[in-house]
């Protein structure tokens, strides 16, 4: 499959920085400018007035955020993961007719997204 057919990427928040309360963070994987695209419409439906950052801009190779408040730190990547979650789920590949007792890929992604809870677990 060509890079464009079916584009996933994630957020590498270790590469994350803020400077002048601007989030400056890279994204790995291969990205398109249409899963970009998809990754803004999703951040901004999904935005609240209020939130603890101002505007952000998505482009194939990073995500921008101004504004960004101390202590909104969870829930701006709350919103970003689950963005890029979207799209990825957005451009996954389809499944075949055939598939069977296979799970959607509906209920694929929102099996993955369960599961990434788990990530996030502290270590005892």
């Amino acid at each position: 499959m060509a890079k464009s057919e079916h584009p996933q990427a994630s957020i590498d928040w270790a590469s994350a920085e803020v400077k002048g309360g601007e989030l400056t963070v890279a994204l790995v994987g291969e990205a398109n400018a249409e899963w970009a695209e998809r990754v803004q419409a999703v951040v901004e439906r999904l935005d609240r007035p209020g939130s603890g950052w101002g505007a952000t801009k998505v482009t194939e190779a990073t995500v921008t955020v101004e504004a960004v408040g101390a202590g909104a730190e969870k829930d701006l990547r709350h919103l970003l993961d689950g963005a890029v979650q979207q799209a990825n789920a957005d451009y996954a590949p389809e499944a075949p007719d055939d598939a069977g007792d296979e799970p959607s890929e509906e209920d694929s992604a929102m099996t993955e997204a369960f599961r990434s809870f788990a990530q996030d677990e502290p270590a005892d």
